[in-house]
C-alpha cells in the first residue's frame, strides 16, 4: 500500500524559490525521470523553465544556495530543459522528504506557491514528513490524500505502461473542464489562466501528453511496439 499527497507550499519552501524573486512569470516543472544511482550519488534532477529567457536564467540559479550546478540541455520553442545538481545545504521540504523516503511525483512551481504529487511508502512515512515539516515552520496546504495498491503487471503478465503523472494530470484538467466537449465548455485561455501558464505553454503540454497517451495506449494495442517519448 502506497500514499499519494498533492500539497502546496509556497515558493520559498523548496529549491528555486528565489527564482521567482527574479522572474515572477516563470514557471518550473520537473521532468519525470527513473532515480538511478551512480558511486552512493543519486541523479541530478532535470526540469523544464518557461517564461524567461535561458541565458538570463542559468546566472541566477548558479546564485541560488540550494543548487551546486546548473548546466542547460535542451531549448524547445519558449521551454529551456536544464540538469541541476542539489547544494549541501537543503532546506525547506527537501531534506523532510529525504529523511522520510518521500519522493516527488510532479513538481510544478510559480510565483504564487509549488504544487507537488509525493508519493510514501506507509502512512507512517508521511505522518513523519508532516511532523518535520509542521516543527520547521513550512506551511502545507494539503489538496489531496489517496491510497492504493501499485500494479506492475498487467493480465498478461506484462508490465504495465501508464502515461506519466504529469501527462496525466493536464489531459484530467482539459477533460474535467469541458475542453473536449462540443460545444467547448472551456478555451485554452481559460486552462492556461487556471494553471498560471502561457496560451503557448498549455498548448505545448497538451500536444505531449495526447501524444503520450496513443503512444501508451493505442499503438500498444496495434502491436506497433513505438517506444514511448518522454
Amino acid at each position: 500500500m502506497v500514499l499519494t499527497a498533492e500539497i502546496t507550499v509556497s515558493t520559498d519552501t523548496f529549491a528555486l524559490g528565489s527564482l521567482f524573486d527574479a522572474f515572477p512569470n516563470a514557471v518550473v516543472e520537473f521532468e519525470p525521470v527513473i532515480p538511478l544511482q551512480s558511486n552512493g550519488e543519486t541523479n541530478s534532477p532535470l526540469v523544464w523553465v518557461n517564461g524567461v529567457e535561458p541565458e538570463r536564467v542559468l546566472p541566477v540559479l548558479r546564485e541560488t544556495d540550494d543548487v551546486e550546478a546548473v548546466q542547460r540541455l535542451a531549448t524547445v520553442d519558449e521551454d529551456v530543459l536544464l540538469k541541476l545538481e542539489w547544494g549541501d545545504d537543503l532546506d525547506g521540504i527537501v531534506q523532510p522528504l529525504l529523511d522520510t523516503g518521500g519522493r516527488i511525483l510532479t513538481a510544478r512551481g510559480t510565483a504564487n506557491h509549488w504544487k507537488f504529487t509525493l508519493l510514501f511508502d506507509s502512512h507512517v512515512s508521511l505522518s513523519e514528513f508532516n511532523m518535520i515539516v509542521t516543527n520547521n515552520g513550512i506551511p502545507v496546504t494539503l489538496r489531496k490524500l489517496s491510497s492504493s495498491t501499485v500494479q506492475r503487471e498487467s493480465g498478461d503478465g506484462e508490465p504495465e505502461r501508464s502515461i506519466p503523472p504529469n501527462h496525466r494530470e493536464t489531459l484530467l484538467l482539459a477533460y474535467q473542464n469541458g475542453y473536449y466537449d462540443t460545444p467547448r465548455e472551456c478555451q485554452l485561455a481559460d486552462l492556461a489562466s487556471k494553471e498560471e501558464v502561457s496560451d503557448s505553454a498549455l498548448s505545448k503540454r497538451l500536444r505531449r501528453a495526447t501524444a503520450s497517451l496513443i503512444e501508451r495506449t493505442l499503438l500498444d494495442e496495434e502491436g506497433l511496439g513505438n517506444p514511448p517519448h518522454e
